[in-house]
């Protein structure tokens, strides 16, 4: 059969069969709007080459899913694999992040969650995913939909747990794929892992997690640890140069204070609210946060123009703050050291004060940054809290434990030659990057302040 071929830095190129559902599915425009969402926020503030969108990324994914079932349908019965749940899996690997605002996670506290937002989108009779979905089979958006969503939406059954965990765990393909894209377009060379390997010795297995919860699980064999070990420093190295890189995480909460202050005038001026882009109507909230007509049209494009636009007007403060956003200048900030919280809250005061006394309003131009330092911690609290459960940790298995009274089953940093992944996975759950932005022509002062 005839293919179209996508050209990837990744995997050189991406196979689909030309009279595949999933290239209609591809040409849907929720998806090719994915080409104008920067998949890195605004890193390329710090590294100029991360200029790489959802798109490619979503491409990877789906190419990953691809290659997984693939391997998973040669090595184990055909039980495990019914036909549309096979299709639901390349879907949600193609789908996962159709819902993802201007400059993806930087703007995801202002415009909506974007998990949330991409089933809205996928369950929409209104969308053309949900035509697509629904031409093939009749109820794959709703199993679609139940891959991705963090809460089952009504009347969708419960995935299978090792479906699920392709999608979103401790190690999925959209893992596998934006840790090594993310280094690639970077610079950053440390998302180097042997991707290959982890795929292709992954097992199913059946388990009990904590006496509870039965079924079928994904884990791989002990001969599989040093690749697993790779994979999880490659990702803790990741988030600490490229994803909480101090630079673009001050710019992106600059660019969250320039839409809160934009969302604040709005609430008490008419002109300026029917002199924003039609998309960007999306602040609003309401009925216009909900309108997924705005919401398809809403790109980082879309959003640069309105800056540019609130460059020229005339509250000062929204003027100055698009200016330096728009010019990468004039933002400073200060690391932090863990004290007490009254010693902290005594010092921010002061900086406001300081603020305050220079003409400035500290709500935009004073803001605290605060990031999860570990990048993989099972069973507790870690940087994706949604993510870290028994349930989806990175499991090995070997015959020979369950000899010892054990169930077969390890996780991973209890597997016996792994004693450096401590360093990074048994880190005190309170600790954290803390750093406070300012205007950075009064970095002396204000440094002073916070000392």
């Amino acid at each position: 059969m005839a293919q179209k071929l996508f050209r990837d830095p990744l995997y050189d190129y991406i196979a689909i069969d030309k009279d595949s559902w999933l290239l209609e599915l591809i040409k849907c425009p929720e998806v090719q709007r994915l080409r104008y969402i920067s998949q890195l926020g605004l890193a390329h503030f710090t590294y100029p080459g991360s200029t790489h969108s959802r798109f490619s990324h979503s491409l990877g994914v789906l190419h990953l899913m691809q290659l997984c079932l693939s391997y998973l349908k040669q090595t184990y019965s055909k039980n495990h694999f019914k036909l549309l749940d096979e299709e639901a899996l390349l879907a949600a690997a193609l789908l996962h992040d159709i819902g993802h605002a201007p400059f993806s996670h930087a703007t995801e506290g202002i415009f909506g969650n974007h998990e949330e937002r991409t089933v809205e989108i996928i369950l929409n009779p209104d969308s053309e995913v949900h035509r697509v979905l629904s031409k093939r089979a009749k109820s794959l958006s709703l199993k679609v939909a139940a891959l991705i969503a963090k809460r089952l939406p009504t009347g969708a059954k419960q995935p299978p747990l090792w479906q699920k965990s392709l999608i979103s765990s401790q190690l999925d393909m959209d893992r596998l794929d934006y840790l090594r894209r993310d280094s690639l377009c970077s610079g950053a060379e440390y998302g180097n892992f042997d991707w290959f390997r982890i795929i292709h010795t992954m097992q199913l297995k059946e388990k009990v997690i904590e006496g509870k919860q039965k079924g079928v699980f994904v884990v791989w064999l002990d001969k599989s640890k040093y690749a697993l070990e790779e994979y999880i420093f490659s990702r803790f190295y990741m988030y600490q140069s490229v994803y909480f890189h101090h630079t673009t995480r001050g710019f992106e909460g600059l660019l969250r204070k320039i839409l809160q202050c934009a969302q604040d005038i709005a609430k008490n001026n008419n002109s300026f609210t029917k002199a924003l882009l039609s998309p960007m109507k999306i602040l609003l909230g309401g009925k216009e946060g909900k309108d997924l007509t705005k919401f398809q049209k809403l790109t980082d494009h879309v959003l640069i123009a309105q800056v540019t636009i609130w460059q020229d007007i005339k509250n000062k403060t929204l003027s100055d703050l698009s200016t330096r956003l728009l010019c990468r200048k004039g933002i400073g900030w200060e690391p932090i050291a863990k004290k007490v919280g009254f010693e902290i809250a005594d010092k921010t005061t002061r900086v406001r004060k300081y603020l305050k006394e220079k003409g400035l309003d500290h709500n935009y131009y004073f803001f605290e940054d605060k990031t999860r330092a570990e990048a993989y911690k099972p069973y507790r609290h870690a940087a994706e809290p949604k993510d870290q459960s028994p349930v989806n940790s990175i499991m090995l298995f070997d015959p020979k434990w369950s000899k010892a009274g054990e169930t077969g089953f390890r996780e991973i940093t209890q597997v016996p030659g792994l004693g450096r992944l401590r360093a990074i996975t048994e880190v005190d759950d309170t600790s954290s990057i803390l750093r406070y932005y300012f205007p950075e022509e009064h970095k002396k002062e204000i440094k002073k302040l916070l000392s």
